[in-house]
């Protein structure tokens, strides 16, 4: 029988009912309710069509209902597609169309937004609504466009699930084995279209293994989940926490704007381990609340999708020298992180960059330079990764998929796939990597991992533009990153009307910090515009 993610909940719900599995605000669920619950819920799906394989896109704000979705989903041997409702409806409808998705599944909160939503859409897909009518009806009756929402919602097909009283809360059979996909996870795409990374059971399970034992997670810790489902940095909260039968605490939104209150997060919460971007975390050391006796139950913070900039961390150590801090390396294709690197001691240098250290288990990782030859000790080379935690490549892409996950090119005689990051990487002598900055112009930013031909792409889509540059700057003045565009216009119009524009179109962690008008963009000398004089001018009129 298949080992699958659905059974961490499964195993922890039989040694553990009544423990504790998620904490949202003062909405709790132990394994022993959620193991019950899916197993209605999945039976629930399959009795509306949901068949083996589909991908099923949930649309709602991070809580206990999203979980029980994702979960619901893979017991229906599915896999799960989160979606942001933050993100604007254009992209949104992309997803849903390259995904083939069937079915989404929303709640009482997200039902008016999920009927807008689909309101002009031009494919058939059916709604699940995982609250019961009698509470989505009152809050569709509260909105001020309760009649045109009945009248959207009577065209569109919906289900509601109810008490779920008319099914058992005995596990199923599954069909699906390892190798089968878990979740599909759409992250900006060079094209200015989202990719879908395709992940399986295996590449989670394998990751999971290693961050249970690597971290040393056990029933009793507490975990935090600060990113969205929809971001595969929340890979390691769930799944680590699941595996291990600890309790996941979701981080309120809100209070990412006030460091004070992540702090009386992480205390009155009781948390044990704390994981999120490394942006969050500058944030909280600049805001001046690190205080020596604060967040007692804290053992270990690790952080992982961007630069993380080596003075913050020596910020943090200073304060809090018992923490245990690991930095984490990896693109979405690899399942969350490939590499790992623990900081033993105090950095002495601001200037010189943390590691992302060396491979964890089961993954190989080595750089290749310009000559095609494995990169010396000291030489500037991009990474590739082979391992259990590559994914399976871009759902509905086979092109960028063959680009990307290539044969061995160090290996011709033996068949198999490595990933090409597109990262420039230095080995140290003491074997761990440095991470150097992108081949291409992708960048990481607040996390997220942001393809800046996107934002080109987006903007020289709009008619007054006449032609754009986007570069990530790394900002002296705040020692973090900034998106900034360059753009020349056909005819004038406002900043505030162009930013208005982007966010119609892309998400909010990707509308540039600033947009520079120019009469015309500066060339080079191959007739291209000169990104590395836009950049300079940038950092002169900073230091002026």
């Amino acid at each position: 029988m298949a080992y699958l993610l659905q059974d961490f909940v499964s195993e922890n719900a039989k040694k553990y009912p009544a423990k504790l599995m998620i904490q949202d605000n003062n909405d709790t669920i132990t394994y022993g309710e959620m193991e019950k619950y899916t197993n209605k819920f999945a039976k629930f799906l399959i009795m509306e069509g949901v068949k083996r394989g589909d991908i099923i896109t949930f649309y709602m704000n991070k809580s206990i209902m999203s979980f029980k979705s994702l979960i619901g989903i893979m017991k229906a041997d599915a896999a799960y597609a989160p979606l942001n409702t933050m993100t604007p409806d254009e992209r949104v409808h992309f997803i849903l169309k390259d995904s083939k998705c069937k079915f989404i599944i929303c709640n009482a909160k997200s039902y008016s937004k999920t009927l807008r939503l689909l309101a002009n859409y031009n494919y058939e897909i059916k709604i699940i609504n995982i609250d019961s009518k009698q509470t989505s009806n009152k809050k569709l009756e509260s909105s001020n466009l309760a009649e045109e929402l009945k009248n959207i919602e009577e065209q569109l097909e919906v289900a509601f699930t109810g008490d779920l009283g008319s099914f058992n809360d005995k596990k199923r059979p599954y069909q699906n084995i390892d190798l089968d996909l878990a979740y599909v996870m759409y992250t900006s795409g060079s094209t200015g279209l989202p990719k879908g990374v395709m992940i399986s059971h295996r590449n989670v399970i394998d990751y999971a293994e290693w961050t249970v034992d690597f971290f040393d997670i056990g029933k009793d810790d507490r975990l935090s989940n600060h990113p969205g489902l929809y971001f595969d940095l929340s890979t390691f909260d769930l799944y680590s926490a699941f595996k291990s039968g600890a309790s996941l605490h979701l981080v309120p939104e809100l209070i990412s704007m006030f460091p004070i209150k992540i702090i009386e997060f992480i205390e009155e919460s009781k948390l044990t381990l704390w994981n999120s971007v490394p942006s969050l975390l500058v944030f909280i050391a600049k805001s001046g609340v690190l205080k020596r006796g604060r967040m007692p139950t804290l053992r270990t913070i690790t952080f992982c999708g961007e630069v993380m900039p080596t003075q913050t961390v020596i910020e943090w150590m200073k304060v809090y020298p018992q923490i245990r801090y690991v930095n984490q390396y990896g693109p979405t294709e690899t399942t969350c992180a490939s590499m790992y690197y623990e900081l033993k001691q105090m950095p002495e240098d601001p200037a010189k960059p943390i590691p992302i250290g060396i491979a964890i288990p089961n993954t190989e990782v080595f750089s290749i330079n310009n000559e095609g030859e494995i990169a010396d000790v000291g030489e500037t080379g991009e990474l590739y990764i082979r391992g259990s935690g590559n994914g399976l490549g871009y759902w509905n892409n086979e092109e960028k998929t063959k680009k990307a996950f290539i044969q061995h090119p160090l290996n011709e005689d033996c068949k198999e796939k490595v990933y090409r990051t597109g990262d420039l990487v230095k080995l140290r002598e003491d074997g761990n990597y440095d991470f150097i900055g992108r081949m291409d112009n992708q960048i990481k930013y607040m996390g997220f991992r942001v393809e800046l031909g996107e934002i080109e792409s987006t903007l020289n889509s709009f008619d007054y533009i006449s032609s754009s540059a986007v570069l990530g700057i790394e900002n002296p003045e705040i020692s973090g990153m900034v998106i900034i565009a360059f753009i020349s216009l056909k005819y004038q119009v406002k900043v505030l009307k162009i930013k208005e524009d982007l966010g119609k179109k892309i998400p909010h962690y990707m509308i540039p910090k600033k947009i520079i008008v120019f009469d015309k963009l500066p060339l080079n000398d191959n007739r291209k515009i000169n990104k590395l004089a836009l950049k300079q001018m940038y950092l002169r009129n900073i230091k002026q």
